[in-house]
C-alpha cells in the first residue's frame, strides 16, 4: 500500500516510467494537468494486462490500457471498498454490473472471490434479463447488490409490485451519478446505501461516509488525488502510480469537490462531491444544470426522456413522460417554470429511456446541430 504520508517515490517511479521530465522539490507541481484528449493521444503500449474503452460524454473512443501493477492495485482497492462497506463472508453479493469493456463487472467479481463472498455474476440486462435475475433474487436471498443506482431502484419497484417479502439489506452503487431523488427512493425501500467512487481511467477510488452518501473517503492505495483550483471550483485530479501502460498522470476528471481533508502529502483524504465541469448546457444563451433537470423530473417519475431541439431557430424542449403522470402536467410545468426556452411535454403509454452499453440511464439527449 502507498504510505500517503511519502507518496513522492511512487510518483518518481511513475515518472521515469512514462519518461517524464521534472526536477527540483517542487517538481510534481511543474507536470501539466491532463485530461481525455491525453489519453486518446498516448500511444499503445508494448506491454499491458487489460484493456477499456469508452466513449464517455465526449463521443470520442478513450482506449485505457492498464498493466498488471494497476490491475493487482485497482482490485486491492476494491476489496478494500466492500470491507469499509460492511460486506463479509458471510454475505451472498449479487452482481449487476455490466461485464465486457465495462470495468465494475469483473472488477467486483474478482475482489468478491479474493474476499471469500459468494458472488451472483448476472451482470446488466444485456446479459442476464431482469425476469431471470428476479427469479434468482427469490430463490438465493442476495443479502448484498452491486449495482449501478437506476437498475437497483428499478428492481426494487419491481420486488414491491410483486409484494415479494424480499430484499437486500444494502445495495452498493457505482457508475452512475447518485442523485438526491435516487437517495431518498433508497431511504424509502429501507434499503442501506453505499456510494463507491471511480473511473474507468483509474478504478476503485473511494467510498462513502455512512452519514453523507456524496463525502468520499479515498482509499490511498495506489494513487494520488489532488483537488486544483479551476474557474468554476475546486476539480478532482488523480494519478494512477501503478498504471505503466496508459499514463494517468495529475488526470482532471472534471469532477467538481468541496469539503476536502488532505493529507501530509497534499493528497486528497475525503471530498464532497459537487457536481461535473460538463455538466452545464446552454439552453436560449441561459446556463441550465442537466442534473437539476434530472432531479427534478425524478420527483414526479423516473419513466422521461428530455430531447432537446432546434426549432424556429430557438431551442426547444421535448419532454416524453409516462403516461401515469398527465394529471400532474400543471406542476410539471410548474417545476420548470426557471427554465427560458419553450417545452412542449408529450405523454406516452411506454417510455423506454435509452441506456449506455454498460446500463446507464440517458434521460437528457441533445439533437441540437
Amino acid at each position: 500500500m502507498t504510505n500517503p504520508t511519502n507518496s513522492l517515490t511512487s510518483r518518481k517511479k511513475l515518472l521515469t516510467k512514462h519518461k517524464v521530465r521534472a526536477k527540483g522539490k517542487d517538481l510534481w507541481n511543474k507536470i501539466s494537468v491532463t485530461d481525455k484528449k491525453n489519453v486518446i493521444s498516448s500511444v499503445v503500449p508494448k506491454k499491458f494486462s487489460e484493456l477499456r474503452i469508452t466513449s464517455g460524454s465526449t463521443g470520442d473512443p478513450l482506449y485505457v490500457f492498464y498493466s498488471e501493477e494497476a490491475v493487482n492495485a485497482f482490485i486491492n482497492r476494491t476489496r478494500v471498498s466492500l470491507k469499509k462497506s460492511g460486506v463479509t463472508k458471510k454475505d451472498i453479493a449479487l452482481n449487476l454490473f455490466a461485464y465486457g469493456n465495462y470495468v465494475p463487472g469483473s472488477m467486483y467479481e474478482k475482489a468478491c472471490q479474493l474476499e471469500k463472498i459468494a458472488v451472483l455474476p448476472l451482470g446488466a440486462p444485456n446479459t442476464y434479463s431482469k425476469e431471470k435475475v428476479v427469479e434468482c433474487m427469490h430463490k438465493i436471498r442476495p443479502s448484498v447488490w452491486l449495482s449501478v443506482p437506476s437498475y437497483a431502484l428499478g428492481l426494487l419497484g419491481v420486488l414491491r409490485d410483486l409484494n415479494s417479502d424480499y430484499k437486500p439489506k444494502k445495495v452498493i452503487v457505482a457508475g452512475e451519478k447518485l442523485l438526491e431523488s435516487y437517495i431518498e427512493s433508497f431511504k424509502k425501500f429501507g434499503v442501506e446505501v453505499s456510494n463507491h467512487f471511480g473511473l474507468t481511467e483509474c478504478p476503485a477510488i473511494g467510498v462513502s461516509k455512512k452519514n453523507n452518501l456524496l463525502s468520499i473517503e479515498v482509499i490511498n492505495d495506489g494513487i494520488y488525488a489532488e483537488a486544483i483550483k479551476n474557474e468554476d471550483g475546486l476539480h478532482f485530479v488523480i494519478t494512477d502510480l501503478n498504471n505503466y501502460s496508459t499514463p494517468i498522470i495529475r488526470y482532471d476528471t472534471k469532477d467538481i469537490i468541496k469539503d476536502i481533508k488532505l493529507n501530509k502529502d497534499g493528497s486528497l483524504k475525503e471530498f464532497l462531491l459537487v457536481g461535473r465541469n460538463d455538466d452545464l448546457i446552454k439552453l436560449q444563451g441561459t446556463l441550465t444544470s442537466k442534473a437539476k433537470l434530472i432531479e427534478i423530473l425524478n420527483k414526479f417519475t423516473d419513466k422521461f426522456i428530455i430531447n432537446i431541439k432546434t426549432k424556429e431557430d430557438k431551442d426547444w424542449l421535448e419532454i416524453t413522460i409516462d403516461n401515469h403522470f398527465k394529471e400532474r402536467e400543471r406542476d410539471i410545468q410548474q417545476s420548470l417554470a426557471f427554465i427560458s426556452c419553450k417545452k412542449e411535454i408529450i405523454f406516452n403509454e411506454n417510455v423506454e429511456v435509452p441506456k449506455t452499453i454498460s446500463n446507464k440511464i440517458k434521460h437528457i439527449v441533445d439533437l441540437r446541430k
